[in-house]
């Protein structure tokens, strides 16, 4: 696949692959992070990872999001053998969404009584988002990248780069 410059466009799985091993650094961050909140250890530190955390998802996450539901899922939504897989991760986005924003609820106006709760929560999160990023890299994805034609994969690979770019310019303009 060739974009308009002559660069080689990444395969679309690819990076959505590599948009999961960026979460999944994250992710054991912050469980690292909440491990130690409420203990001898800075407290003001883990929480600090654990906003992060929650800004990365809300941007990078986010956007990956899209470049599944924008992007991959419209294309497959047709195909009766997606039916079933698509309605679970679809599902998993919502859960993962009420997730992100429990754990954010917690950390609003954090007082130490509430640690044991910021951990609990943490962990659920981290085993959402771990749980539904292996049913896409070993269920969903090679069986998409199987069915989707060559044409239809380069046209989503310039999808997935467009909306990448416009995040650039858009992050560049709020610095």
């Amino acid at each position: 696949m060739v974009n308009a410059t002559g660069n080689e466009l990444r395969d679309f799985f690819a990076d959505l692959t590599q948009d999961h091993a960026r979460m999944e650094t994250r992710l054991a961050a912050l469980l690292r992070a909440a491990g130690t909140v409420g203990t001898a250890e800075s407290s003001d530190a883990a929480l600090a990872v654990v906003h992060a955390t929650l800004d990365f998802l809300a941007t990078e996450g986010a956007r990956h999001e899209a470049h599944e539901e924008l992007t991959l899922f419209p294309r497959l939504r047709s195909l009766p053998e997606f039916k079933q897989i698509l309605s679970a991760l679809e599902f998993q986005h919502r859960m993962n969404n009420t997730a992100t924003d429990e754990l954010a609820a917690c950390l609003d106006g954090f007082a130490p009584e509430k640690s044991r709760e910021l951990r609990r929560l943490a962990v659920r999160f981290v085993e959402m988002y771990r749980g539904h990023a292996v049913a896409e890299e070993r269920a969903l994805f090679p069986l998409a990248a199987s069915v989707l034609s060559p044409k239809v994969l380069a046209e989503m690979g310039r999808e997935l780069q467009e909306r990448n770019r416009a995040a650039g310019a858009a992050e560049v303009e709020r610095h």
